[in-house]
């Protein structure tokens, strides 16, 4: 069938986000058979302005969505948020094609409230609603007319290449990644922990995105994910500078993109318990979990002493990773539940639709 996608192609970084999610799905929705265009709405308005602005060129980024349509005729169409487009386009869309089915993808969490007020009003416009978080919090957004379900960070083996598991030389015994401070908060894990880490002895952590080290981008970002052994999973808990993690169910199964690149890659992932991972990865037999700081210092000492353990549990959720929970398998659930199929396969996480 004929895909449109619609994301964020991020073409003004000449290639810097290569990985990010709607290329895996792209890449997911091709193996699988299917002939895919992609729409790029904020690079299209920003096109269309002598200002580059994407909010001056919105209008004309919807005019052209629609002109696709058209032209390219549709039997699917998969959003990543992409806010340019209105809900009014949606509609048309579905008028110029009809039987179009639409999918919204939402790999943001549910407890900021722009995220969620968002993806409560795109369900109106989706056949069908995929969130990387799971459980009850994802009751608020049912609709009649519509389903809503988990769905797990993608593995693209196109693109997660490295095997971290199979060498022993790397520069780094672990490795973090952030942007700059988004949402920091006083004492939050994702800065304080890495920083604790580089001021302990005997470890040595890569860490990029932070504290005036540069954003890593494109080839360099995976270069420097596979010169580590481990790699810290850390992801927000709050909204702002909430005083307090949002409740556990905004928060269950849910993680950023990391994880997936971190486990693609082949490193030892070192995660929290707190969002319910072992649900998903065997505890000390394909991830290491910790709750503390001295827990994870810890972990981190233990299997840089022993590499032989922290490249056989690796190894072991490297290959879960491309196996259970690749983007081919992703894809095909979100055509499972989209097209109100029977699911065509036994999928490795939770498959409730709400």
């Amino acid at each position: 069938m004929r895909v449109l996608m619609v994301g964020n192609a991020h073409s003004d970084l000449s290639g810097g986000r290569y990985y990010n999610p709607e290329a895996k799905l792209t890449n997911g929705f091709i193996r699988n058979g299917h002939s895919v265009y992609f729409f790029s709405p904020k690079d299209v308005a920003r096109a269309s302005t002598i200002f580059r602005s994407s909010r001056i060129g919105q209008k004309h980024s919807n005019e052209a969505f629609l002109k696709t349509v058209r032209v390219f005729q549709p039997d699917m169409i998969v959003f990543v948020h992409s806010v340019h487009i209105s809900d009014e386009s949606f509609q048309e869309a579905k008028r110029l094609k009809p039987g179009v089915r639409i999918a919204q993808i939402c790999v943001d969490p549910l407890f900021r409230k722009k995220n969620s007020d968002v993806l409560a009003r795109r369900v109106g416009v989706a056949n069908a609603t995929f969130v990387t978080t799971a459980g009850d919090a994802l009751k608020r957004y049912s609709n009649p007319k519509s389903s809503v379900s988990f769905v797990p960070n993608w593995v693209d083996r196109a693109i997660d290449t490295g095997m971290a598991f199979a060498s022993t030389d790397q520069a780094f015994d672990i490795f973090f990644a952030a942007r700059a401070h988004v949402g920091e908060y006083q004492g939050d894990p994702r800065f304080e922990f890495p920083r604790a880490i580089e001021r302990s002895q005997g470890i040595s952590i890569d860490i990029c995105g932070v504290d005036g080290r540069p954003i890593l981008q494109g080839a360099n970002f995976y270069d420097h994910l596979t010169n580590a052994r481990m790699g810290l999973n850390l992801n927000s808990d709050r909204e702002g500078n909430a005083s307090e993690p949002a409740p556990s169910p905004l928060r269950y199964l849910y993680n950023s993109d990391r994880i997936a690149q971190i486990m693609g890659s082949g490193l030892l992932a070192l995660s929290t318990r707190a969002n319910g991972l072992s649900q998903m990865f065997a505890e000390n037999a394909e991830m290491v979990f910790f709750d503390t700081l001295e827990e994870l210092i810890e972990v981190i000492r233990r299997y840089k002493k022993d590499d032989a353990a922290r490249r056989i549990i690796a190894e072991a959720g490297w290959r879960k990773s491309h196996q259970d929970y690749s983007v081919d398998r992703v894809i095909q659930y979100i055509e499972d539940v989209t097209f109100e199929r029977p699911l065509s396969q036994a999928f490795s996480w939770p498959t409730t639709l709400y």
